[in-house]
């Protein structure tokens, strides 16, 4: 057979193929339209027929809730939603790190060895208790000392001084006196302040750490005693997108969650904004603070952080309403009893619903369910309507 004769049969084929389609499914044309085939290679009568089958094929009972009236379009039953007013970008969530509010390793300020650890790993210590002493017999031998000779040369002093008054000695010798008066003064402080740091002690009331220090250990300026962690308060530093930079202030309240307490949310607020975006994340670094006066939070742990922002009021339909084609995204809508393409933007998914904007109005009705059956300008019922107003709007019709 000729190429051009199997060409014709093709095509043929391919038509009565289309027709009995047609005749056997009222979606077909919008269905073959979708897929991206041309309008004008599908012309309406030949899909007529579906309609004519669908009239007939339906008992008269069943007619006026899904069939035709008169002969005329289907009669789509369909279940609708309204759209609803719905806040977008009101918040954000980021992963943020605990720190204690203040946190120090403590380290000794002079070499020894250790005669006494005065506290334990994990309790609560106050300001200036003693977290270990070091031996101190040289300078409390020295600390003596320097307390002799102040007594000796506050006793040249005032003996000089009232020589000088008779003029025993000369003014020169009672400046001298008076000089080593003041270097035997500093030098019992010199000896007191040596003492004293045979002492390490807490800088800050917290709980101090694990330690690793005994009696009879030699320490030096460089080895750490142990940490001491004010945990009255925790710091949480956490990335802001580089969207809501210039909306995050100090002082804006926050909500945390740890997995460590489920069911548990914790308040704070802002209290350090970083200076400049990070190239590499596109963030902006953000610290707040959050009470922790039970004492239920660690350094160290991962927070849940959530922070609000005054939102944008945009239409929001259910997800299950959104549909696409090769024109975008849309919904079919519901005017005057008949299905209108109305198409949207997708601004923000969440769990249910889609915040999109487009000609839609709060309260309009969008079809959920039955959108296989919607035609553009098609007439349809809406669950739960009363089937004497779909047959009244389908007999207006010429």
């Amino acid at each position: 057979m000729a190429f051009w004769k199997q060409l014709v049969l093709a095509l043929l084929l391919g038509l009565a193929g289309i027709i009995g389609w047609g005749a056997f499914d009222p979606a077909a044309r919008s269905r073959l339209t979708a897929a991206g085939v041309p309008g004008a290679l599908l012309p309406e009568w030949l899909f007529l027929a579906s309609a004519d089958n669908a009239a007939a094929a339906t008992p008269r009972a069943e007619g006026g809730r899904n069939g035709a009236v008169g002969g005329g379009a289907r009669t789509a039953l369909v279940v609708t939603a309204p759209v609803v007013m719905t806040e977008t970008a009101d918040r954000v969530s980021a992963i943020g790190t605990a720190e204690a509010a203040r946190t120090v390793a403590v380290f000794p300020r002079a070499t020894g060895m250790v005669t006494e650890v005065a506290f334990t790993s994990g309790e609560r210590v106050e300001a200036g208790a003693t977290l270990v002493r070091l031996d101190d017999d040289s300078e409390k031998i020295a600390l003596e000392q320097a307390k002799v000779a102040l007594q000796d040369a506050d006793a040249r002093a005032t003996r000089n001084d009232r020589l000088a008054e008779t003029r025993a000695i000369s003014a020169a010798e009672r400046d001298t006196a008076r000089f080593e008066l003041s270097k035997a003064r500093l030098a019992l402080q010199e000896a007191e302040l040596n003492l004293s740091r045979r002492t390490v002690a807490a800088p800050f009331a917290g709980i101090v750490g694990l330690t690793s220090v005994e009696v009879g250990d030699m320490v030096s300026t460089s080895t750490e005693i142990a940490t001491v962690d004010d945990r009255s308060d925790i710091k949480v530093e956490f990335r802001v997108p580089e969207a809501f930079a210039a909306r995050v202030a100090v002082g804006q309240p926050i909500e945390v969650a740890t997995p460590s307490q489920p069911g548990s949310i914790f308040k704070g607020k802002v209290t350090a904004v970083g200076s400049r975006i990070e190239a590499d994340s596109r963030t902006l670094v953000t610290q707040a603070t959050v009470d922790n006066p039970d004492d239920v939070l660690r350094p160290g742990m991962s927070f849940a952080v959530t922070l609000r922002f005054p939102g944008q009021q945009k239409p929001a339909v259910p997800a299950t309403s959104v549909q696409w084609d090769r024109d975008g995204s849309y919904v079919w809508s519901i005017d005057d009893g008949k299905a209108k393409r109305t198409g949207i933007a997708i601004i923000e998914r969440n769990a249910d619903t889609v915040l999109v904007s487009g000609d839609l109005r709060p309260g309009d009705p969008v079809v959920v369910e039955g959108i296989q059956s919607v035609r553009a300008g098609a007439p349809v019922r809406m669950a739960g309507e009363p089937e004497q107003l779909a047959d009244k709007t389908q007999d207006t019709k010429p």
